[in-house]
């Protein structure tokens, strides 16, 4: 079981964070200054964060790399510590960019810094989930305008999740039973009318299990987005109004990256 981030401040300040970048959601604001200037980040529900322990225990797509990490120095024998870590980028927590599914597409270090921020908007398909046997559906254009008319409308540019409830059986066998997806049309109206920046999970992709060509995660990513599997710790994001920040190291011609995604939240759950 997947323990809950506690809560931490009541707001931040940052100097020269993103200059020049606005992103709004319902009730919280960040608001770049420009150069020389500073920026505010205010998180009236406080703040928590998305991201999976990093390690040799977590769960694994089938077919990439295991996570090893090795001991190379300790502070006893030598003074300091210093890890070897051998790993898949696709590992844990990350951001998936368009070069791993499309030729020339970009990769992450290619990615701007206002692209790792987005308004978050969670679809809590749990429900659902306990009232059918199937849970590798897809979700359709219906199903998201359904969701519209409950929660509110998709910001421009948010990062859409599809809430499961796997992140609790992260790093154990359940966690690889048929999971639900967004339906490869649905992702594409989003952009088309919602004009989103990305879709997340809380599985490993935003995939239906039963989707063997991975239309999501193609979609989006063909379209110029991300895509950010293994969320960790969806529970505490509201529905619509929290920002998510998630910014990765820019590894040269990288399909993905680990992150730890933080979440600025609006108001308290």
């Amino acid at each position: 079981m997947v323990s809950r981030k506690a809560v931490i401040g009541a707001g931040i300040a940052l100097a020269a964070f993103g200059g020049g970048v606005a992103v709004a959601g319902r009730g919280v604001e960040v608001e770049g200054g420009g150069s020389g200037k500073t920026a505010s980040l205010s998180c009236p529900g406080g703040m928590s964060r998305l991201g999976h322990v990093f390690g040799p225990g977590g769960s694994v797509f089938e077919g990439d790399p295991l996570t090893e990490i090795e001991i190379v120095a300790t502070i006893d024998a030598d003074g300091y510590l210093v890890e070897k870590l051998t790993t898949g980028v696709h590992n844990g927590t990350h951001l998936d960019v368009p070069a791993h599914f499309i030729p020339d597409g970009r990769s992450i270090d290619e990615l701007q810094a206002q692209e790792f921020v987005w308004p978050a908007y969670v679809i809590d398909v749990r429900q659902r989930m306990a009232a059918t046997e199937d849970d590798s559906f897809q979700l359709t254009v219906d199903d998201i305008r359904a969701v519209e008319r409950r929660q509110g409308r998709i910001p421009k540019g948010a990062m859409v999740i599809i809430q499961t409830g796997f992140d609790q059986f992260y790093g154990t066998e359940a966690y690889d039973a048929p999971a639900p997806g967004f339906s490869g049309d649905a992702v594409q109206w989003m952009v088309d009318q919602r004009r989103i920046g990305g879709v997340g999970s809380d599985t490993y992709g935003p995939d239906a299990t039963s989707d063997v060509d991975f239309a999501a995660t193609y979609t989006i990513l063909a379209n110029d987005r991300v895509a950010m599997p293994d969320i960790a710790n969806v529970d505490s994001l509201n529905r619509n109004g929290d920002i998510i920040i998630a910014s990765a190291v820019p590894l040269v011609d990288g399909s993905a990256f680990m992150v730890d995604p933080l979440a600025c939240h609006a108001r308290g759950r």
